[in-house]
């Protein structure tokens, strides 16, 4: 839609409903309940019937996401699919239900429709009567994404006293645990799934098993995750140490960090809440000494490998991108191959792939050279600026290490004066008490006063000096250098990875194995970018940050 051109033609009178548009509509709701879902599907009745009833809109298509908090955009696929078809401009006008349905981020409601706007696409937001076509409709949508936004911030207030509350009268909290059924605020044992349970904690206290080969005899027998998938050794290790299994009752071992990112931290474990369960609330399915030994087994086999790990800083470079990259076919990690002919060109894989080969994952392969590449290219972008910062940094370093070096000098120069000075006294004591003559206290008392000049000369020149000295030009450049090494990403890109990045999704496009795009979630100000990626190829990366929709090019 040429923006300019339609907001003429409303001057003139007409209407969104007499122009010929093509038009899309998106939906979401935040669980997958039933009621929540039966509310999606009215959603888009609503829209199929407005829709047909304006002769000159045809209907393109329909997005919804289902059970998908509105604060995350980049777990929303098909609100991202519907951006990106905008960008390709297959249609003009989208309809949505309200603000809060759109984005419950102030800065994703704006500058989703800002872009949109760049893209030639409208959005109009049926109950809050709001159409971005007009140009005081920013300042509305503001305002009620705002709205939007703060009701979300005070929900996940009221949650929290909830949790609280819960937690005071012993109330399970928490999702859903496997080997158990949670109602009610109360576990009860799942019969068929406790099976599961006893055999990883009988297998794994024996210390004969890893935590891969439990996985896979539990897939031999039939045992899989609630989604099908083959246990984890991530997803095993967490179940093993869950004091749940035994009977005791846990609460307040994280936080939610962000009501906006959603993020969860840690507890210190001091502030956990850990107690032998009497109320019945959460039952045991394994005995707490069968519980005790495989924690054993886990805690030794953890101490023997810090133990024995002779290289461990290699060893954690080489993990650089252990659990960041996830395969969207499965929510699998991707896992690091570099034995045998790989030895020098290690790859990364879906753990599917690992474990069934090509059946398993038709997920490419992806050189780990080529993941440095991507990752130093999009980080570097956040830290341009880095040389001016260095002279900065360097500089003020330089006035701390001068002032405090000449101040030392100086110091021990008066010093050096105020014992002369009290030396000068003593021998005036003497000279006045008979105990040396006038001939002596005479050559002393001159010797001791050239030297009180020779100092105070020395302590002129230090108090005057005007520190520019080539010591400290090359004490600077030495600073520079070293600031430099720790600051350059291609040689400290698993410390940079993961402080800019939390996680990549990767996934095929078009199903061309050749053909992938990395969907990267950074670490701060809810902010992604998705990369396209043709293998043995050029990359071309579509950035998406608050403060800057343009698309990048990153070349490889």
């Amino acid at each position: 839609m040429d923006i300019l051109k339609a907001r003429e033609e409303l001057k003139l009178g007409k209407t969104i409903y007499d122009m010929t548009l093509r038009v899309v509509d998106y939906g979401r709701v935040s669980t997958d309940k039933n009621d929540q879902i039966n509310s999606l599907e009215n959603q888009k009745n609503y829209f199929n019937d407005m829709i047909d009833n304006v002769k000159s809109w045809i209907h393109v298509a329909s997005y919804s996401d289902e059970g998908i908090s509105g604060t995350q955009v980049y777990k929303r696929e098909q609100f991202l699919q519907m951006i990106e078809d905008a960008r390709l401009g297959k249609f003009d006008l989208i309809l949505t239900k309200e603000v809060s349905r759109f984005a419950r981020n102030t800065i994703d409601s704006i500058s989703y429709t800002q872009l949109l706007l760049k893209y030639g696409v409208i959005v109009c937001f049926i109950s809050d009567n709001l159409n971005t076509i007009y140009p005081d409709s920013e300042f509305r949508l503001t305002l009620m994404a705002s709205m939007a936004q703060d009701e979300v911030r005070k929900l996940s207030e009221r949650v929290k006293f909830g949790v609280k509350r819960s937690i005071k009268d012993g109330k399970v909290g928490g999702g859903g645990i496997y080997g158990y059924i949670k109602k009610d605020c109360k576990l009860t044992i799942d019969e068929k799934e406790s099976i599961a349970v006893k055999m990883i904690y009988s297998w794994y206290s024996t210390g004969e098993y890893g935590l891969k080969k439990i996985g896979d005899m539990l897939a031999e027998r039939g045992y899989y995750t609630r989604k099908g998938k083959v246990f984890s050794d991530i997803t095993l290790k967490k179940m093993i140490s869950n004091p749940r299994y035994k009977g005791y009752y846990t609460a307040n071992l994280t936080e939610v960090e962000d009501y906006k990112t959603h993020k969860k931290i840690a507890k210190p474990k001091e502030e956990w809440i850990i107690y032998k369960d009497k109320s019945g609330r959460v039952p045991a399915i394994v005995e707490e000494a069968l519980w005790n030994k495989a924690n054993a087994v886990l805690k030794h086999r953890h101490d023997v490998w810090n133990s024995n790990v002779v290289n461990k800083e290699l060893y954690l470079e080489n993990k650089t991108y252990t659990s960041k990259l996830f395969c969207t076919e499965h929510n699998a990690t991707f896992i690091r191959s570099a034995n045998g002919k790989r030895a020098k060109k290690p790859v990364w894989q879906c753990n599917e792939y690992l474990r069934r080969g090509i059946k398993g994952c038709k997920t490419p392969i992806i050189n780990e050279k080529h993941l440095d590449e991507i990752f130093t290219n999009v980080i570097e972008r956040f830290v341009d600026t880095k040389e001016h910062f260095i002279n900065k940094i360097v500089k003020d370093y330089m006035n701390i290490i001068k002032e405090s070096s000449h101040q030392v000098v100086i110091n021990e120069l008066k010093e050096k004066l105020s014992e002369k000075e009290s030396q000068k006294e003593k021998l005036l004591d003497l000279s006045l008490s008979g105990i040396i003559n006038d001939a002596d206290f005479k050559s002393k008392n001159e010797k001791i006063i050239k030297e009180i000049q020779h100092i105070e000369n020395e302590l002129n020149i230090a108090e005057m000096s005007s520190h520019t000295l080539p010591y400290y030009a090359t004490l600077s450049k030495q600073i520079k250098d070293n600031i430099r090494l720790q600051l350059d990403i291609r040689k400290n890109i698993g410390d940079y990875f993961n402080l800019f990045i939390d996680k990549v999704f990767i996934s095929k496009i078009n199903h061309d194995r050749k053909h992938i795009k990395l969907q990267i979630i950074f670490n701060f100000n809810h902010s992604y970018e998705e990369i396209e990626m043709v293998l043995n190829n050029n990359i071309k990366s579509k950035a998406d940050d608050s403060n800057n929709k343009n698309l990048i090019d990153v070349i490889v």
